[in-house]
């Protein structure tokens, strides 16, 4: 990816974080700009191949993601963003992101059950918890933004870029 892309995905992830972080939510609205930004910069720059590689790029984000939508793991937002960002990132870079993304979210998740450790739980209730049930309860309904562990995989591939 080019500087341009990388501003734009980055403008992309910036917008959906801040959505995510506030209601849990990326709105179809957005995603569906982004990718058909993508759709149209890929094929105005690289023609007929650049829109092919725009196309695997977005299922290469969307096929992993919606399996584990539909076991209940991730949002339906989170699924098109991928999609979105791989019409601009392509195969290897959105699969690389959803990689080190899931990592990331598997160490917010040992988090998240650290808080429920006798001598933690005091202390992570006092922590302000805005997605629904507290992990301090010892519910299993917990959860966080995925963007949260979207954005250090953004910022790890752009160092490596």
């Amino acid at each position: 990816m080019n500087w341009g892309e990388w501003l734009v995905a980055g403008t992309l992830l910036a917008a959906a974080c801040w959505t995510d972080l506030r209601s849990m939510r990326i709105p179809n609205a957005l995603n569906a700009v982004f990718a058909a930004g993508g759709l149209a910069y890929q094929f105005i720059a690289y023609g007929g191949s650049g829109l092919a590689w725009a196309c695997i790029g977005s299922l290469c984000g969307i096929v992993p993601l919606y399996a584990m939508n539909r076991l209940g793991g991730i949002g339906g937002g989170d699924v098109k963003w991928f999609g979105a960002f791989g019409t601009w990132a392509g195969p290897a870079l959105t699969f690389e992101l959803l990689l080190v993304s899931v990592l990331v979210g598997g160490g917010i998740a040992c988090g998240i059950l650290a808080l429920r450790a006798p001598g933690l739980r005091t202390l992570g209730k006092k922590l302000k918890w805005p997605w629904g049930e507290h992990p301090a309860s010892g519910g299993r309904k917990a959860k966080f933004p995925f963007m949260l562990a979207v954005a250090p995989g953004f910022l790890i591939l752009l160092g490596k870029g």
